[in-house]
């Protein structure tokens, strides 16, 4: 049978007759596919020679002389991996995985960008190299098993020292059923301004490596959208060389985290980004949005390790019902990263913190820090300086009162005591702060304090209340009263003349010298 061609045809008249399309029996399929000569068709809007042709014997091949090319290569359908024998039979072994990759390859010779994995249980037997060119699109409808017999990573997206950039990839996965000690399933390498959906990762040490070792680019500015990563000892894990490699301003969207409670008894992460000490390229600004952590282990899980500066995670759910102090780990390394919007059973004591300047908002309280000079929170009303800057409600219900504000001029208002541990301070007339206060304790007076301190006793006895009369240290301190004496029936006086109060005066007069109270 002789097809009419459907697309574009170029050239003259004797050649639009002698150019027939032909049908061929693809032998690893079993389907009959349609083929047009290539002198006849545009491909990227520029006509097909033969120098550029490999007789790949699918998407080219070559009969009587002249080069034939498969209808939906020409037709700008994506390259079908089934075209070249991809069997979704797990039974048929040892080609099904070098068929995925021959159509890989294939599309990176022609600089073709669409490449299509069709349903079903595809048996991998070798890696599947995905180094395609920039901007192609690559999509997986069909599970990728290792086959049980294999024990190399699954798939490598990607390359050493090389960057690629736009890559579309949707449906990646890669599974398989044994004990958990295949290196990995997923290495992820050197790409940027790339979108890649992650939809299943099953039964590895490492279920997907994020790992850079490239100065151009690195893993950056890439989306990530994350679904079923599961059973891996480390589920995400983000690694770099020792000389170079960058992995920042990424987006991860989603992820269910989970190790199942058959899971061995081991250490084990859901993200762990490994610090290492010989790149001074820290991972920065990735942001984690609504991870899903759960664990069914008391003694191993850890929920995520994050290390480098400013890296996020926001509202992540934290559940493992055997292990209240289930953790997300701010290592010694981490600098001003968050943790933020109070995710579920996300409280204080799901965090800790061995960093510097990190943050965390929980269900059980805030935590906010710097390291420098700068103020933890600066608040500002810009309506007035006179109004409320902050305020607090107690727990009244449906109409909470207002128990105490604090202006912008910072004058506060409280409606009832105000309780002090270690004394009131205040400012002196000329704006200075020199400790100048009221101060309690018990006994005698050994705090530091400037001239016009007060200190009270409290424990009572003779002698209450001291005043501060010289000297920047703990002496200086001078009584100045005594405890109330109780109230008895009051004694007449007794009759004094001039004398017995000049007399008294002059006593006075001495004991006020003595005390520091009156100069000479």
């Amino acid at each position: 049978m002789i097809l009419q061609p459907k697309y574009f045809i170029f050239g003259n008249n004797q050649n639009k007759k002698n150019n027939m399309p032909i049908q061929i029996l693809n032998p690893a399929t079993d389907e009959t596919l349609n083929y047009f000569p290539v002198t006849n068709f545009l491909h990227d809007n520029q006509p097909i020679t033969s120098s550029g042709i490999i007789n790949d014997g699918v998407l080219y091949i070559e009969q009587s002389g002249l080069f034939y090319v498969l209808e939906d290569f020409m037709g700008g359908n994506p390259i079908n991996a089934r075209r070249f024998g991809a069997s979704n039979s797990l039974g048929d072994r040892g080609y099904t995985s070098t068929a995925i990759n021959k159509a890989i390859n294939l599309a990176k010779n022609y600089n073709y960008k669409s490449l299509y994995i069709p349903s079903g249980n595809y048996d991998i037997s070798e890696t599947i190299n995905i180094d395609v060119t920039d901007d192609t699109i690559i999509k997986i409808d069909g599970q990728l098993i290792l086959n049980s017999e294999f024990a190399g990573i699954g798939i490598i997206v990607g390359q050493s020292n090389k960057y690629l950039s736009g890559l579309n990839i949707q449906g990646l996965n890669c599974s398989v059923e044994k004990d958990y000690s295949d290196p990995i399933g997923i290495k992820i390498m050197n790409i940027i301004f790339s979108t890649i959906e992650i939809k299943r990762i099953t039964g590895f040490n490492i279920g997907a490596l994020l790992y850079s070792d490239s100065e151009n680019g690195g893993i950056s500015y890439n989306s990530f959208y994350l679904n079923y990563l599961h059973n891996n000892t480390t589920n995400l894990k983000f690694e770099k060389a020792d000389t170079a490699g960058y992995i920042n301003e990424n987006i991860f969207y989603g992820g269910s985290f989970n190790h199942t409670s058959e899971f061995p008894k081991k250490q084990t992460y859901h993200i762990h980004m490994l610090h290492n000490p010989e790149n001074s390229n820290p991972y920065n600004n990735n942001r984690f949005f609504y991870p899903s952590f759960e664990d069914n282990d008391k003694d191993y899980a850890v929920a995520a390790i994050i290390t480098g500066d400013s890296n996020t995670i926001v509202n992540p759910r934290m559940e493992n019902p055997k292990n209240s102090q289930y953790q997300i780990v701010l290592d010694e390394h981490s600098i001003r990263c968050q943790i933020l919007s109070k995710g579920f059973v996300l409280n204080e004591n799901s965090i800790d913190d061995k960093g510097k300047e990190n943050s965390y908002e929980t269900n059980t309280g805030s935590f906010l820090r710097t390291n420098s000079t700068n103020p933890v929170l600066t608040l500002q009303n810009g309506a007035s300086s006179s109004l409320k800057l902050y305020s607090g409600l107690d727990a009244s219900t449906p109409n909470p009162n207002e128990v105490f504000f604090v202006t912008g001029e910072g004058k506060g208002y409280y409606s009832h005591s105000i309780y002090v541990e270690q004394g009131i301070r205040w400012v002196s007339s000329d704006g200075s702060r020199n400790d100048r206060g009221l101060f309690s304790g018990t006994g005698d007076p050994t705090v530091t304090a400037n001239p016009g301190s007060l200190y009270v006793n409290n424990n009572g006895g003779d002698i209450m209340l001291w005043v501060k009369t010289s000297g920047g240290s703990s002496a200086g301190w001078k009584p100045i009263g005594t405890q109330a004496a109780p109230l008895t029936a009051p004694v007449p006086p007794s009759p004094v003349n001039a004398q017995d109060v000049w007399a008294r005066l002059e006593d006075l007069e001495n004991k006020l010298k003595a005390s520091g109270l009156l100069s000479s």
